[in-house]
């Protein structure tokens, strides 16, 4: 089963609907059954009571994911994967995000920045709190592919081949942002961009092992033909998803999921 811990602003949304698009009503986005934002993250109860629902389940994703809890299942290969992205960048991208399409007009980024969620974000989906040392050894002892968004289509094409042969990576591109003058503004003034830099420690330190030795075993291990296949990938790809599967997916996820969550959080029983 494909897991994939979608950080924000890292092209998640992208990869979900191709996950959507290859997998159907075999894919679903999870979250805890007990409430969508409190923790715990998704858990193992909570696969096995899903389980329940999609008894053909091939991958999950969500933003509830997070490689340091152990999903268990009977059988089951779990197949861990992720998208980073430059952090400062990232940060940046985030708080415009609030700002442009939460309508949080208000919101001040020398707060902002303060707030523990929003610092060092991609190390603490990986090991859930801002430790470089266990976020590589989590990825290290679970095989999590960590794929580059500036990489995006390459990413692709090694995730692909060394974890799911049936991936379809045909795609178009998904919420990407209208106007980048906000996140532009914080990167290019030195004393918010300093903010930034000082906010992402953690998330630096782990870019760079993942940019400078990770991802580069992945590109060996592929081999000499891989920007060859990344060549042929870009002008084959018909640039769109597979909207049957997007249909299905989604009609199973706001007909049985979401109302099978809302139940289950109100104490009906038979969930």
């Amino acid at each position: 089963m494909l897991v994939f811990i979608h950080i924000n602003k890292t092209a998640g949304r992208t990869v979900r609907y191709i996950l959507r698009s290859s997998y159907g009503p075999r894919h679903c986005e999870v979250e805890p059954w007990h409430a969508p934002w409190a923790d715990p993250p998704f858990s193992a109860a909570d696969l096995k009571r899903l389980r329940r629902y999609y008894p053909k389940l091939q991958s999950i994703g969500g933003h509830r994911l997070r490689a340091y809890v152990d999903l268990e299942g009977k059988g089951t290969e779990f197949k861990y994967f992720t998208f980073m992205r430059d952090p400062i960048k990232t940060s940046a991208s985030r708080f415009q995000y609030n700002v442009q399409y939460r309508g949080k007009k208000g919101l001040i980024f020398e707060e902002w920045i303060q707030r523990d969620w929003t610092r060092n974000q991609q190390t603490k989906m990986i090991a859930g709190v801002a430790d470089v040392a266990e976020a590589i050894r989590i990825i290290q002892a679970k095989n999590v592919f960590v794929g580059l968004t500036e990489c995006f289509d390459e990413s692709m094409v090694l995730l692909k081949a060394r974890m799911a042969p049936d991936l379809n990576i045909s795609y178009e591109r998904v919420n990407v942002a209208r106007d980048n003058s906000i996140a532009q503004n914080l990167l290019s003034n030195e004393s918010t961009r300093q903010m930034l830099v000082e906010a992402n420690q953690a998330d630096l330190a782990l870019y760079e092992f993942v940019t400078s030795e990770l991802y580069p075993t992945y590109q060996q291990e592929y081999g000499p033909a891989l920007e060859a296949d990344v060549a042929h990938y870009q002008q084959t790809q018909k640039n769109q998803f597979n909207t049957l599967n997007i249909g299905l997916s989604r009609l199973k996820q706001y007909a049985l999921y979401k109302p099978l969550l809302y139940l289950y959080r109100m104490g009906v029983k038979f969930v």
